[in-house]
């Protein structure tokens, strides 16, 4: 095995940064480039929650731009896209799916039902009904289907209907097929993979080990358990994968100083981290994260890289949260130097920040005054927003300035 090859903790903020598109903005933001995007962070993580645009909306927003979100709606709706549990719930590029098929038919085999079982319903004869009209009918949501029977609080106030398709799509007996306004709508495998020409041929081996060597390329330098994570799978296997891919030269050790934990980088990105270290690419953008960002998934990688503490606080009783309900962490170059706590407020066309936070130690100064200014005045941009409103500020002369920019 080579030496370990040395390299800071700003090396590693750097080429994150840089892997994931948050280093500069592309030139153009037209489907194409949406798709490039996505190829380059793998996934994007889909999520419900809509006091401001969704998750995977803003996402791209951080890498591209000012775009239209209907261009990203149209590569599910097209077929570029599909759907299925990798980090979470996600959207990934449809040329990865032989490698998911793999996954889901090992999920199949291990028969796992505990939603089923869990609301003690009979799901055979539910789950036959729903294919059989899919089959029949075309993609539906589950809003076509009715049922009575109701849960008892919670999560489990699902359906039956809701329960079986979400059991259904787990197994791979249905995929979705499209979304309108968010809602899924369902549909048989074939017909949703008829554009394509898949061979399913991968294994769960080939899986693990795609989804690892993939892993550590989108995030740059990694731990075992920073790679583990990128596709949520098990940090035993990451390591064994990694041992591997040290002995065949596809992955190098990285001697990160301060790191307690061997890190590793792929052979193919040395030339990129040279040519950070020489101080090439440097960042130049200021963005809000959402709390679903690649960049920002794994948080005690959060903690070693940036110091930053980060927890999400939609679930915290409101008395309790510390910085506000849907917290987006600033990117400021490769620094995460505040987080923010936004709502749009869509009658009135008005971005308001319940709460703005800058970190300890972070200085005021023109570049950042700049760059917290055009973010915003991005997101309001984004947003149909023509007006902003900030209530709680932990720097009272960043206040008074945007105050004064916004007035």
């Amino acid at each position: 095995m080579p030496a370990p090859i040395p390299a800071t903790r700003d090396n590693a903020k750097r080429l994150s940064v840089y892997k994931q598109g948050l280093h500069q903005r592309p030139q153009l933001t037209d489907p194409a480039t949406l798709k490039r995007i996505i190829e380059r962070i793998g996934l994007l993580q889909l999520d419900s929650v809509s006091v401001v645009a969704r998750s995977h909306y803003l996402v791209m927003l951080a890498r591209a731009g000012l775009y239209n979100p209907a261009d990203l709606d149209a590569l599910l709706d097209s077929g570029f896209l599909f759907e299925t549990w990798a980090h979470a719930m996600c959207q990934l590029p449809s040329e990865h799916y032989p490698w998911f098929d793999a996954y889901i038919q090992h999920k199949r085999q291990n028969k796992s039902q505990w939603q089923v079982d869990r609301l003690g319903l009979d799901l055979a004869p539910i789950a036959a009904q729903i294919l059989a009209t899919i089959r029949q009918r075309g993609p539906l949501s589950s809003k076509d289907f009715e049922s009575e029977r109701q849960g008892d609080g919670g999560w489990w106030n699902w359906k039956p209907t809701k329960v079986a398709l979400e059991f259904l799509f787990d197994r791979g007996d249905l995929m979705v097929s499209h979304r309108v306004r968010f809602q899924r709508y369902y549909d048989l495998p074939e017909r949703v993979r008829a554009r394509h020409h898949f061979t399913l041929d991968k294994t769960i081996d080939d899986f693990r080990r795609w989804t690892i060597e993939r892993g550590l390329r989108h995030i740059g330098i990694a731990t075992v358990n920073h790679t583990a994570d990128y596709y949520r799978q098990p940090k035993r296997a990451a390591a064994a994968i990694l041992a591997d891919l040290l002995k065949s030269g596809d992955a190098l050790p990285v001697d990160v100083k301060g790191w307690k934990d061997p890190a590793y980088i792929h052979r193919d990105d040395l030339p990129l981290l040279e040519q950070i270290q020489a101080r090439a690419h440097e960042p130049g953008l200021t963005v809000f994260l959402t709390p679903f960002d690649n960049l920002f998934w794994d948080r005690a990688r959060d903690e070693m890289l940036w110091d930053f503490y980060y927890r999400i606080e939609i679930y915290t009783p409101k008395a309790k949260r510390i910085h506000g309900y849907y917290v987006m962490p600033i990117l400021h170059g490769c620094e995460l130097i505040g987080r923010m706590d936004p709502k749009v407020d869509r009658k009135r066309k008005r971005l308001i920040f319940n709460n703005l936070h800058l970190e300890r130690g972070i200085k005021l100064n023109g570049a950042l005054y700049r760059g917290l200014i055009a973010a915003i005045e991005e997101f309001m941009a984004f947003h149909d927003c023509d007006s902003f409103e900030l209530h709680n500020c932990n720097r009272a002369p960043l206040a008074r300035r945007l105050r004064k920019a916004f007035g």
